[in-house]
C-alpha cells in the first residue's frame, strides 16, 4: 500500500511552502475531531478531572496554615526537588503554592503524553498505515496532514488548559491569576512536545519509533531539570521542564518563561515542515537499515519473531532506564547530608515508615522506575493486539502456528523484557548510590529492591493480555492501571488516601526495599493473579474471531 517516488531534483518551492501546501487542511480538521470524538473528551475529562480532583484533596488534608507549614518542611530537601522541582514559596507556604509545587509536574507529563500520542497518531501513523498516501492523492496539499494535526492538537492543549483554570479557581483557596498561569504553563509544555513529536514523525519510519522518541525526550528533559535543580548549577534551565516550573504560580506568578517554550515551538515545528519536503511519503529521514539476505532459523518461531520485533525498543527502554538510575544514585550523599542537618525531618520519617531518610528516598526511586518499566510492559504486551489489527497476524495463523503459540511469543517478550529494562536500571541505581556511600552491599540490595516489583508489573502485562483476549476495543484501557499506579504510590501519602486505594495498585503490595522486611506472600500472590489473568486472556482470544483485513 505504499509507492516510492525518486527525487531527482529538490521540489519546488511554492509546491512546499505557499498556500497551495496547506490545501484541504479544514476538512482535514474536520476528519480528525470526527475520528477522535471519543478519545479527545476522554484526555480532557482525564486530565482536568485528575488535577482538579488532586487540588481537592490537598484541601481536604491540609485544611489549616499549620498543617501547610508543616508540608513546607518536606518540600525543602533534595527528594522532593529531585521529583517535584524546586519549591517555591516556602517561607509564607499558601495552598496555592503547594498545589503548584507538588502537581505541575505530573501536569506537564500528562499533557505531554497526549501531545505526544496525538500528533504521532495522525501523523506517522498515517503514513505507515497507507492512509495518508491515500488521503494526498486527492486535493490535499503536502503540509495540510501536519498542520491540521498541529491545529487539533494545540487547541486541545489550550482547551485543558482553560478548563484547568476554570476548575482549580472553583476551589475557594485558590485564585484566578494564579490558576489561569498554572494551567498556561500545562499548556505551554503540551506544546512544546507537540513540535517534538512532529519533528520525530519527520525522523523516524514507524510510529512505535516516533512515540519512543517523544518519550525518551520526555524523560531527558525531566531528568535534566531533576540534575540541574539537585545541584543547583542552572542545568535546568536546558529543559522545557523547567520552564513551565518557574514561571512559579500561586506565588509570584511570571509569564516570560513560557517565551522560550513558544520560541522553542516554533524552530521544531518550521524544521519539521522544512524536513518534511525532504523526504518521500512513508519514509523517515533515518532509513531502516537492510536486512541481511537470508533470514536466521530464529526468525522462524514465534518467539523469535516477537523478539525481533520489539528489540529496539527493549534497549532504549532499558538504556533510559539505567540513565535515570545512574543519575539518582550520587543523589544519596546530597540527601544524606540533608538528612543530618534536619532532624524534625528524620523524625517524620522514622515515625511514617520506620525507615531511614536514605532509604526512603532509595525505595522511591526504585517504586518511580517501577512504574516507569511498567510503560514497557504494557506497550510490549499490547504490541499482539497491533500485529492483529495491522493484519499482520493474520497470514501467520493461517499456517500451522496455533494461536496459543503466537500469542506466548509476545508474553514472553513483554515479561522477560519487563524484567529486565526493571532490573537494569535498579542495577544501575545501586551501583552508582554504592559507589557515593562506598558500600559495595548497596548494590544488591537495590537490585532485589527492583526484583520485587517485577510481579506487579507482570499483574499489569496479564491485565493488559486479558483484555486482548476477552475484549479487544477496550486493550488500550490498561494504561488506566498504570495511571492508577502512579497517582496511588507517588501521590497516594501525600493527598492521605486511605488503604483500600493503596491495596488497589498491584504495587501496593510490593515491600519498599531498602526499608521494608522482604515478605514472600505478596510476590506469590501477585504471581498467581498474573498467570490466571495471562490464562484467561489466551482462553479468550482462542474462542475470539480474528479481526481480518
Amino acid at each position: 500500500m505504499s509507492t516510492t517516488t525518486m527525487m531527482t531534483s529538490r521540489p519546488e518551492r511554492g509546491s512546499s511552502c505557499g498556500a497551495e501546501a496547506f490545501a484541504g487542511t479544514g476538512t482535514l480538521v474536520r476528519f480528525i475531531l470526527r475520528r477522535d470524538r471519543v478519545r479527545i473528551p476522554v484526555w480532557i475529562a482525564a486530565i482536568v478531572g485528575s488535577l482538579a480532583g488532586v487540588a481537592q484533596s490537598y484541601s481536604d488534608t491540609y485544611p489549616t496554615q499549620a498543617d501547610l507549614d508543616s508540608r513546607s518542611e518536606l518540600a525543602d530537601n533534595p527528594i522532593f526537588i529531585a521529583f517535584n522541582g524546586p519549591g517555591y514559596g516556602l517561607d509564607n507556604y499558601t495552598f496555592g503554592a503547594m498545589v503548584a509545587n507538588e502537581s505541575l509536574y505530573i501536569a506537564v507529563i500528562l499533557v505531554a503524553l497526549m501531545s505526544t500520542f496525538l500528533v504521532i497518531r495522525h501523523t506517522r501513523a498515517e503514513e505507515e498505515s497507507g492512509r495518508a498516501e491515500l488521503v494526498r492523492s486527492g486535493v490535499v496539499g503536502r503540509h495540510a496532514a501536519t498542520a491540521s494535526t498541529l491545529l487539533v492538537v494545540a487547541a486541545l492543549n489550550l482547551v485543558v488548559g482553560l478548563l484547568t483554570a476554570a476548575a482549580l479557581s472553583s476551589l475557594d483557596r485558590l485564585d484566578g491569576a494564579g490558576s489561569l498561569t498554572y494551567a498556561m504553563s500545562m499548556a505551554a509544555a503540551g506544546l512544546v512536545f507537540m513540535a517534538v513529536a512532529t519533528m520525530a514523525a519527520q525522523v523516524t519510519e514507524y510510529a512505535r519509533g516516533a512515540v519512543g522518541v517523544g518519550v525518551a525526550v520526555l524523560g531527558a528533559t525531566y531528568l535534566v531539570r531533576a540534575v540541574g535543580d539537585v545541584s543547583e548549577t542552572g542545568l535546568s534551565w536546558v529543559s522545557p521542564f523547567a520552564w513551565s516550573l518557574e514561571t512559579r504560580a500561586f506565588v509570584d506568578e511570571r509569564w516570560w518563561p513560557l517565551l522560550l517554550s513558544l520560541a522553542l515551538t516554533i524552530v521544531l515545528v518550521t524544521g519539521a515542515m522544512a524536513l518534511s519536503v525532504r523526504r518521500d511519503v512513508g519514509a523517515g529521514l533515518v532509513p531502516p537499515r537492510p536486512g541481511p539476505p537470508l533470514a536466521s532459523n530464529w526468525l522462524v518461531h514465534p518467539l523469535g519473531l516477537a523478539f525481533r520485533l520489539q528489540r529496539a525498543g527493549l534497549v532504549a527502554w532499558a538504556v533510559g532506564l539505567a540513565v535515570l538510575g545512574a543519575a539518582f544514585g550520587p543523589m544519596v550523599e546530597d540527601v544524606e547530608e540533608f538528612a543530618a542537618d534536619n532532624e524534625q525531618v528524620q523524625e517524620i520519617f522514622v515515625r511514617a515508615g520506620d525507615t531511614t531518610f536514605v532509604e526512603s528516598f532509595l525505595s522511591t526511586v526504585t517504586a518511580m522506575m517501577a512504574l516507569i518499566a511498567t510503560g514497557f510492559a504494557i506497550q510490549s504486551a499490547l504490541r499482539v493486539r497491533a500485529e492483529e489489527i495491522s493484519g499482520r497476524a493474520e497470514p501467520l495463523l493461517t499456517t500451522a502456528l496455533t494461536r496459543t503459540r503466537w500469542g506466548a511469543g509476545y508474553l514472553v517478550v513483554a515479561m522477560a523484557g519487563s524484567a529486565m529494562v526493571m532490573l537494569t536500571g535498579s542495577l544501575a541505581l545501586g551501583v552508582t548510590a554504592s559507589v557515593t556511600q562506598a558500600d559495595t552491599s548497596l548494590w544488591l540490595e537495590l537490585f532485589a529492591g527492583g526484583l520485587v516489583q517485577v510481579p506487579a508489573m507482570w499483574v499489569v502485562i496479564g491485565v493488559a493480555f486479558a483484555l486482548f483476549g476477552l475484549a479487544p476495543r477496550l486493550a488500550q484501557a490498561a494504561w488506566l492501571l498504570l495511571a492508577y499506579g502512579v497517582v496511588v504510590d507517588l501521590m497516594g501519602p501525600a493527598l492521605g488516601m486511605p488503604d483500600v486505594a493503596h491495596n488497589l495498585s498491584p504495587f501496593g503490595h510490593v515491600p519498599r526495599i531498602p526499608g521494608d522486611a522482604f515478605t514472600a506472600t505478596p510476590m506469590l500472590i501477585l504471581m498467581v493473579l498474573a498467570a490466571a489473568l495471562l490464562s484467561a486472556g489466551l482462553a479468550g482470544f482462542r474462542r475470539r474471531d480474528v479481526h481480518t483485513t
